[in-house]
């Protein structure tokens, strides 16, 4: 398995010979590496946590352009339809969808989710969650943007994840603090990807702080655009 962090909470992963992104933002992104997308190659399957702007992203128009499979809340699918896209599976928190060598387990984040129009309207876009993406021996958990719950322990004893990628810039998710106790107390986890951090001016914090106070898992500071091969 091959994992990219694309700035934000956008990741690029490949294994079993599929493609997936995960919360799409590269438009606007001020962390997304220009020209990334350019070896991609084919994207077979987006998978969305939840409806705001910085993680819905690109989903729309990366969709269209590969043809890919929209892995979301009912209520993003449903969007997405309205907009004139069909190839989504609209899921909710605790089912799991299997894609041929691979398998997508949406799970709780504690967040909240909603479009915001240019003219200021606020579209309710279901729940925010999280993504556990099974391939081969790898279970990687990508938290959505959340805060720290204990719950996190019933994650890892149903699903068992191995990877985790995980907020740690605070004010709209947990900080390095709250991470760290997330992956000492709760999870089980071998590898450990920091994101949602250094995006704009409210989250700067680097990831110094987390690395330091995890006491189990490799902790792996990836630049934007950076990849890391399992």
């Amino acid at each position: 398995m091959e994992i990219q962090w694309l700035g934000h909470s956008a990741f690029r992963l490949t294994a079993e010979g599929k493609t997936v992104l995960i919360d799409p933002y590269f438009s606007g992104n001020p962390k997304f590496p220009a020209g990334a997308e350019k070896g991609f190659g084919k994207v077979d399957h987006i998978l969305v946590t939840h409806g705001h702007g910085d993680h819905l992203g690109d989903t729309l128009s990366l969709a269209k352009a590969h043809g890919a499979q929209v892995v979301s809340i009912f209520e993003i699918a449903h969007w997405l339809g309205q907009q004139g896209y069909e190839n989504c599976v609209p899921m909710n928190i605790g089912g799991t969808v299997t894609a041929g060598p691979l398998s997508f387990t949406m799970v709780t984040a504690l967040h909240s989710a909603g479009f915001a129009h240019a003219d200021g309207r606020m579209l309710y876009m279901g729940v925010c969650a999280g993504f556990v993406v099974k391939a081969g021996r790898w279970s990687v958990y990508h938290t959505g943007d959340t805060d720290v719950f204990s719950d996190m322990a019933l994650i890892q004893r149903l699903h068992a994840p191995n990877v985790g990628l995980l907020p740690i810039g605070g004010h709209f998710t947990m900080d390095a603090r709250g991470a760290a106790l997330a992956c000492n107390e709760f999870l089980d986890l071998e590898v450990i990807v920091p994101m949602h951090y250094k995006t704009f001016p409210v989250l700067a914090g680097g990831a110094d702080e987390f690395k330091r106070l995890v006491k189990r898992g490799r902790v792996e500071v990836l630049e934007p655009g950076g990849t890391l091969t399992l």
